[in-house]
């Protein structure tokens, strides 16, 4: 038996929540069509950074804080919008946003894992903010979480959340079959800085490795296109839990696509001729919880 997975690889419509959504059910009604039983969406899709790039760049803090406090709260009209159509399609979907949090606090950015029977099952908000993007602005959350689902067991993160091997371990040790990655990268400048950002990517963020090393499926999808003055160069991947990357999605603006793949369920996995996972010692780990004496707090205004 498999599963049908789709990583959905698109841009929001700038400063237009509403077409950005329906753009989304659009996709989702394509998935459910062809079957599909967990689909992801990038990072931040919903409303898009367009709106909140141009406000901290007008160096107004008034005006920054009108278009965050503008942010819809989770639960909330659109994921109750993502719920019905899950529902419909008996499809789990990560669906990726900025949210409000509660009153008084920052708004934070979420995954909101959503089962097929339309229940919120898990609210992942992003640990590892990235400089000038989130922070100081967003919330970071505290927590991997793993959540049953109709298709099995399922962990969802965000991005920079998958550049330290850590993050899927925990997942996996705390039972993650499938881990849904959200993700915004876009390219950066000068050339050789933009290099290594695509280095970090595709060999760190999307490394066949986390799979392998944890013996778990990957469905991970980036946003690809212009918006505000960022511009995304997808390349979604999805991978199967022997690191084999069994669809992968176009580069640059343009390559908008519904990537599905089929990959191993449950009974698959604990077949796998190499479960590296289950060779683990960690009676010898302690040093991986040894302070890092590197870390700092940055200030980032």
């Amino acid at each position: 038996m498999t599963i049908r997975a789709a990583a959905i690889q698109l841009c929001p419509v700038d400063f237009k929540p509403e077409l950005t959504l329906q753009k989304a059910e659009e996709y989702i009604d394509k998935a459910g069509k062809e079957g599909v039983e967990i689909a992801v969406f990038p990072e931040g899709y919903l409303p898009g950074l367009a709106e909140i790039r141009l406000a901290k760049q007008s160096d107004s803090p008034e005006k920054l804080a009108e278009v965050l406090s503008a942010l819809e709260p989770v639960p909330g009209p659109s994921t109750q919008r993502i719920s019905d159509l899950a529902r419909e399609y008996e499809m789990t979907i990560a669906f990726g946003m900025l949210a409000r949090a509660e009153p008084g606090e920052q708004p934070t950015n979420v995954s909101v894992l959503i089962d097929s029977n339309g229940e919120i099952k898990n609210i992942h908000r992003k640990v590892h903010l990235t400089p000038t993007i989130e922070a100081p602005d967003f919330t970071s959350g505290v927590e991997f979480a793993v959540s049953d689902t109709k298709i099995g067991q399922v962990g969802n993160m965000i991005c920079a959340d998958f550049s330290l091997p850590e993050t899927t371990r925990i997942l996996a040790i705390k039972g993650a079959e499938i881990i849904c990655g959200s993700f915004a990268g876009f390219y950066v400048d000068p050339p050789g800085v933009r290099g290594s950002v695509m280095q970090l990517f595709s060999n760190s963020h999307l490394s066949p490795a986390r799979a392998i090393d944890n013996s778990v499926n990957l469905v991970m999808a980036n946003m690809v296109g212009k918006t505000g003055d960022l511009e995304f160069f997808g390349m979604s991947q999805i991978i199967d839990a022997e690191g084999n990357v069994i669809a992968k999605a176009g580069e640059g603006d343009g390559c908008e696509e519904l990537l599905v793949a089929n990959l191993p369920d449950s009974a698959e996995l604990r077949d796998l001729p190499f479960r590296l996972i289950d060779r683990r010692r960690p009676d010898l780990y302690d040093e991986i919880l040894i302070e890092n004496s590197n870390y700092e707090e940055v200030e980032w205004n």
